[in-house]
């Protein structure tokens, strides 16, 4: 893959790959005090679901409202 191409890659998804290893990051250092190596898999799923709520410029409120809709 070209340097073009990875930054490329990189501008479209900057908030997965913050959030991924932002993800990592936590994930091992709560690996590091013993937890299970299950909960690192976790914590880079959840930092990689909040870059893309970044990435599309999706805030608390909208998040919220998918699992509580207004009853409209």
């Amino acid at each position: 893959m070209s340097a073009k191409a990875w930054r490329q890659f990189l501008a479209e998804h900057w908030g997965k790959v913050i959030g991924g290893l932002v993800g990592l990051i936590v994930g091992l250092a709560i690996l590091l005090f013993g937890w299970r190596s299950l909960l690192l898999f976790i914590c880079i799923g959840l930092g990689v679901y909040i870059g893309r709520l970044y990435d599309n410029h999706e805030g608390l409120q909208q998040f919220l409202q998918r699992f509580w809709p207004d009853g409209e």
